[in-house]
Parts: C-alpha cells; sequence; structure tokens
C-alpha cells in the first residue's frame, strides 16, 4: 500500500458494503476483512453517490475547516481498511492469498460413528431420510474405533502437539453412540492412553452426541471420569420435545430424557445440549432458550439446523434460512445476558471481532474424518447413509493428500464467485456442503438456508458493535 495523500485517486472496493442504520449513522464495512468504519449517514450518502475515482482534495472543496478534517479523517479510514483503493490496485491479490490457506486439509475432527442405528425415530432425521432399501444396521467393533483413531493420530493429531491451535476433538457419534456403549468404554480408555504417552495432545476434547435415554450411573461414572463433553439432545419442554423426538412406537421422549440430565447434573458431568430448530419449536425458540439456561441451569448450548434429505427436504428453504437467522440472534442475545455460552452463532462472532475470514462453519470442509461402524472413512456424516464420498482406507490412506478432502477443503465463499459480492462473504462459511449437494446436485452450490441466515447474522453483528461498545462515528 502506497502513502496516501489528499491527491491520491482513490475509488470503491469491491468488498465494500455500507448499511444505513436510520438514524443519523452508516457502517462502512469490507466484506473481504470484516473491518468495519462508523461515519454520519450524511457523509456516506455524498460518498456513495460519487461514480468515478476521486480524491480527498476534490471531496473537501467548498467545504468548512471542521468538514474538511472529517472527511479526511473518513478517507484515511476506509483507505487504511482497504474500502478505498487506487485505480490500478488489485485486490483480488489479497483473494488469492486467502486462497492458498485452503490449498490442504487439515484434519483435526474425528467422528465415530459406534453405531448408525437409533433407539428413537426423530421424524426430522437426515440419516434416516438418507438410507437406501435394504440397508443393514451395524455395530463398530473396538478393532474398526482403535484403527480409525489410529490414522487420526497419524495424519494430524500430532501436528498439534507442537501448535497454539485449539485441540484435536473426538465425537462419539450414531445413530445412538450408547448403544455401543462396550466399544466406546473401551476406545476412551485407549484414548486416555494416547494421551498419557504423548499420541495425542492433553487437550484433546471428546464428545459424546446422545439422545440421553440409555445413560445410567455407570456410563455417567465413566464419562466423567474421562473428562467427556455430554450433548443431550433437546428441543424444548414438553409438549414441544415430544412433537419430533419420538420412539419408535411414535411415543415422545421427553420423560425418558429428563431423569437422565437430573442425574448427569446432581454427578457433576459436564453437560450440554444440542436444539434442532424446526417447525415445531421455532416460532418458541427463544421461550426454549431462557427455559434451558433458567430452569435447568445449562452454560452451554447449541443450535442444529436442519440438513436437507431426499424423504424430507426442507421447505421454502430461504424462508426457513432467514427466520432462522432472525431466532439465532435472539438466542445469541439472551445467552450473552446470562453469561451462557451459544455455540453456533459465537463462531461467528469470534471471527468478526478478530477481523478473520471465516473459511468454513462445517468440519467436513477439509477438517474431519468420519469413520462408518465398518471402518469406511468420509468427510462428512450426512452421508453415513449412502456411503457417497466414503472410501476404504488401506495402509497407505492420507485424506490430506485424498482428492475428495482436498475439494472439500477448498468449498468455501472465497472460491465460490457467487458470493464474492456478499456483505457475509468472509463471516459466512458457506453452510453445509451436504444440502448444496441434496438439493441442487453439487456441494459447490449456495447452501440458500445457511446464506439467508449469514446475512441476516452479518448485519446484526456490524450493528451490535456499535451499540454495545456506544462507539463513535466519524
Amino acid at each position: 500500500m502506497s502513502t496516501l495523500t489528499i491527491k491520491t485517486p482513490l475509488r470503491f472496493s469491491r468488498f465494500l458494503h455500507v448499511l444505513d442504520f436510520g438514524n443519523g449513522v452508516s457502517a462502512f464495512y469490507n466484506a473481504l476483512n470484516q473491518a468495519v468504519v462508523y461515519t454520519a449517514s450524511d457523509f456516506s450518502s455524498a460518498l456513495q453517490a460519487l461514480q468515478k475515482p476521486f480524491s480527498t482534495a476534490g471531496l473537501c472543496v467548498g467545504l468548512g475547516q471542521t468538514e474538511r478534517k472529517t472527511v479526511r479523517n473518513l478517507i484515511r479510514q476506509l483507505w487504511r481498511h482497504k474500502m478505498l483503493l487506487e485505480p490500478d490496485e488489485d485486490e483480488m491479490l489479497d483473494v488469492e492469498t486467502l486462497r492458498q490457506f485452503l490449498n490442504k486439509p487439515e484434519i483435526a475432527i474425528l467422528y465415530l460413528l459406534l453405531t448408525d442405528a437409533c433407539n428413537i425415530a426423530c421424524r426430522y432425521c437426515y440419516f434416516e431420510g438418507g438410507i437406501p432399501e435394504g440397508y443393514k444396521f451395524s455395530l463398530m467393533t473396538f478393532e474398526t474405533a482403535k484403527s480409525s483413531v489410529d490414522l487420526f493420530v497419524k495424519v494430524h493429531a500430532r501436528d498439534l502437539l507442537k501448535s497454539n491451535k485449539e485441540g484435536p476433538h473426538i465425537i462419539f457419534y450414531g445413530g445412538e453412540a450408547l448403544l455401543n456403549w462396550p466399544v466406546a468404554k473401551a476406545t476412551l480408555e485407549y484414548i486416555s492412553k494416547l494421551k498419557k504417552v504423548g499420541q495425542l495432545p492433553k487437550n484433546t476434547r471428546v464428545t459424546l452426541n446422545t439422545n440421553g435415554i440409555l445413560l445410567n450411573q455407570e456410563i455417567a461414572k465413566v464419562l466423567i471420569k474421562h473428562r467427556v463433553n455430554i450433548a443431550v439432545s433437546l428441543d424444548g419442554p414438553w409438549p414441544i420435545h415430544d412433537l419430533m423426538r419420538v420412539g419408535h412406537d411414535g411415543k415422545g421422549t421427553f420423560d425418558l430424557v429428563m431423569p437422565k440430565l437430573k442425574m448427569l447434573r446432581d454427578m457433576g458431568a459436564h453437560v450440554g445440549t444440542c436444539c434442532t430448530i424446526d417447525s415445531h419449536n421455532i416460532d418458541q425458540i427463544e421461550d426454549v432458550t431462557k427455559w434451558m439456561i433458567e430452569d435447568l441451569g445449562f452454560d452451554t448450548i447449541g443450535f442444529n439446523t436442519l440438513l436437507e434429505s431426499t424423504e424430507r427436504p426442507i421447505p421454502n428453504p430461504e424462508y426457513y434460512g432467514e427466520k432462522v437467522g432472525q431466532k439465532l440472534v435472539n438466542c445469541f442475545q439472551i445467552a450473552r445476558e446470562h453469561g451462557v455460552y451459544e455455540d453456533r452463532f459465537m463462531r461467528k462472532v469470534k471471527a468478526f471481532i478478530k477481523g478473520d475470514f471465516y473459511f468454513a462453519d462445517c468440519g467436513g470442509c477439509g477438517m474431519q474424518i468420519v469413520a462408518t461402524p465398518e471402518g469406511d472413512i468420509g468427510p462428512c456424516q450426512g452421508y453415513c447413509g449412502t456411503r457417497k464420498y466414503f472410501v476404504k482406507p488401506d495402509s497407505n490412506f492420507d485424506p490430506r493428500t485424498h482428492s475428495t478432502w482436498k475439494e472439500w477443503r477448498t468449498r468455501s465463499p472465497i472460491n465460490m464467485e457467487p458470493c464474492l459480492d456478499c456483505i457475509a462473504l468472509a463471516n459466512c462459511g458457506g453452510g453445509c456442503p451436504h444440502n448444496s449437494d441434496v438439493k441442487d446436485g453439487s456441494i459447490w452450490e449456495v447452501d440458500s438456508v445457511f446464506c439467508k441466515q449469514s446475512i441476516y447474522s452479518v448485519k446484526f453483528l456490524i450493528r451490535d458493535l456499535f451499540e454495545q461498545h456506544q462507539l463513535e462515528s466519524i
């Protein structure tokens, strides 16, 4: 970047977006680096009216001393944050620099699908919707679990030992993982052994995703011993939960889950909740959030949005996405007021505050391996029913060099032409490749549900930063 003078010709960046708050304040936002400059709306309108290269000196003609000082300060801030550029400055070089970060998959997450069977039959289950006719459910053996963990250690976990990155994450998944408790228990012991001998970092996280029904004190003691994060699926109080989360007999599961949650809390387990947002709870989701925090005492909550399935496609995905975006913002504000961590929205908040480019919202984008009960390895748990994108690994298998993981790693808004002019470019993460593939036939299509969420979210963050910190506009 050269030196800015009052005669330097300037033009607007392709990535500049302007929001008018309607209260005399506007925000200039760089969608590539997430920088924000707040200014009075009249200055914003005057700048936006310019259609050709201009200079600071030209803008100041006819202005008084105070106004000239304000304009110069504003231009300097916009230039410093690359919202104003010289006419021949190629901002696509910054895009290419960001794209280089995606040249190689970085595997930091392992999903162990301990079984693809489940003891309940949730009506929105994407897994059930993707199972072909004649499919046979199975249980993972300990040998398969061990070899999958060993692969995880080989391909990336060791690299994290010497880095400052967040530690690797192993997730026990299903189906219902507790249907295969003996293998889960043996695998926990093996993971602890690897941590003791330095094969896995000591900050390796282990999470159990469960519907909670099969939990008992014996299982809970083992989970607590190994410091497992327990994520229990809960969609709200009765009768909301029971509208979708039902057994194979069609009966609700709320009364089966709640005693197990109380047991976990009484025993001191680290337990959070996963809540899927669908038609049964979206209109009450703020009340559901308050209930989880105030009545149940959760200090960690997470929301899941629907995944596409061939059997149960998302109706009106754009409308659903925008409404979910609004609801997630509302729930984030409730959680923030109570000092509670809400995972999904906080990922965006962290990237926004740091000014980082948020390449992917999903670990499936070249950052994880998913092991099926038979030992097949794939990038995304959404395909466990069809096994699309899954491979049978041999002794030389390395997802970091495999074409599927390399492609999925590059699947990011920075590499998607329709996304480059979007205000949510750097804060979106691209949504769900599985949704795009199932709905539109390719992981490279825009996830319309997530797109609407992200646009709403980033506009909220831009305004919220101003209001929360009472920033002054230029």
